[in-house]
């Protein structure tokens, strides 16, 4: 049997968003909602809607928190769901609020120069809401 890992969804893998049947899918379990440590900046890929959700690591004092679901799923699941993913897009490591280091979508930060810094709102979700204007 194998293990259980913890994997953190900020963009388009949020509940009820365009991804989120690829966690189901892969036997993911809603943990809570959590928020990233300081340490991020979120951005909205592309030049037109839909755009694309992308989180990097910042420089240090420039990071906020930004807000996301924890799911688990079988350790095992993990190198399925980095396989579904494309560039500039991976899964590596993202560390909460609460200290924890789990598994997570990041932007390559290559990508971020050409892409809008939404960090301020907090989230994918307000970018939604807001209409992504």
């Amino acid at each position: 049997m194998s293990g259980q890992a913890l994997l953190l969804a900020v963009g388009n893998h949020l509940a009820g968003l365009p991804k989120h049947d690829e966690l189901l899918a892969n036997g993911a379990r809603p943990a809570g909602s959590v928020r990233t440590a300081a340490a991020y900046r979120l951005l909205a890929r592309g030049a037109a809607a839909p755009f694309n959700p992308g989180l990097v690591e910042a420089a240090p004092g420039v990071g906020l928190t930004i807000e996301g679901e924890l799911y688990t799923l079988p350790s095992d699941a993990i190198p399925a769901l980095a396989a579904l993913v494309r560039p500039p897009i991976s899964l590596g490591q993202v560390r909460l609020e609460d200290g924890r280091r789990v598994h997570g979508y990041l932007c390559d930060p290559a990508a971020a120069a050409a892409a809008r810094d939404i960090s301020h709102l907090g989230g994918w979700r307000a970018f939604l809401s807001e209409g992504t204007k």
